[in-house]
């Protein structure tokens, strides 16, 4: 796809990450039509909007059919891994990704580029540790958390996808824990309580960065399927990772010899290569 400048359909792109997507992505040039359930007029957000349940199939066909995106970038989601039935978020994010990613092969649609998560790592599970810091994406771990079940899930069907739609060429972005830049002020009890953010080892990424992510997948030159880590280049702590990981898991000191704090846990090694991406936003020069 290159630098050329093509239609996309943005799912989610109401979204805290969605929305950037949107921006970025219209920034650049691309005509973007935001497929959503929720349409947010205030956030004044470019190009058009199109109300669709991604649950129901038909409705995924319809828009696709009325649209004809070159691109897909897919965020629409249930958000969070807590708050409501389990079975509720397994059911419609698996669904919702299979159906639009059913749709994206049987139309020919160039190139797509989805939300997996952190969590598809399994490491965000109580009591896994990474083998080693950094790790990158070969790093897995069975998780009984649906959200994190449903998003591998959306790896594995693009896997199969990938087989029957040759033509199209699929992205899938672990995304770290979205930190709208407007809420860095949220660190301040994290500081005070490092636990509170133990789980995913004191990591984020900037929405923004999402949105840039988002742009050099969709503009990149990938094909078959690939799956890609996304995060912040540091931490969110002040203290050290190497203090901080020994002291909140057990004496954990399984650090490549390379590493240096801040840098984050989430080795992104391989969005660069693919796609040249580096995060650029972090919450100690804002």
């Amino acid at each position: 796809m290159g630098v050329l400048r093509v239609r996309v359909v943005v799912t989610g792109g109401t979204g805290r990450a969605g929305r950037w997507v949107v921006r970025l992505l219209a920034e650049a040039g691309h005509k973007v039509v935001n497929v959503d359930v929720v349409d947010r007029p205030e956030l004044e957000l470019p190009g058009e909007f199109c109300r669709v349940d991604l649950a129901d199939a038909g409705k995924v066909y319809d828009a696709l059919c009325q649209f004809r995106p070159d691109g897909i970038c897919h965020l629409a989601a249930n958000p969070a891994p807590s708050g409501q039935a389990q079975i509720d978020v397994f059911d419609n994010n698996v669904l919702s990704a299979h159906n639009l990613m059913q749709a994206a092969g049987d139309l020919g649609v160039s190139r797509v580029v989805y939300a997996s998560s952190e969590m598809a790592t399994g490491l965000l599970t109580e009591g896994t540790v990474p083998t080693q810091i950094p790790f990158d994406e070969t790093e897995r771990h069975p998780s009984p958390n649906a959200y994190a079940l449903s998003k591998y899930i959306s790896e594995v069907i693009a896997d199969s996808l990938a087989v029957r739609y040759p033509q199209t060429a699929w992205v899938g972005l672990r995304i770290n824990n979205v930190i709208p830049p407007d809420s860095y002020d949220r660190f301040a009890d994290e500081w005070e309580d490092p636990g509170r953010s133990k789980g995913n080892f004191w990591s984020y990424i900037d929405a923004r960065d999402v949105g840039t992510a988002y742009r050099a997948a969709l503009e990149g030159t990938s094909s078959g399927h690939e799956v890609c880590l996304i995060a912040a280049a540091d931490t969110r702590a002040k203290r050290g990772l190497r203090e901080l990981m020994a002291e909140y898991y057990d004496g954990y000191d399984r650090f490549a010899s390379d590493y240096e704090d801040p840098r984050s846990a989430f080795d992104c090694a391989k969005m660069k290569a693919l796609f040249g991406w580096t995060p650029s936003y972090s919450w100690r020069t804002q």
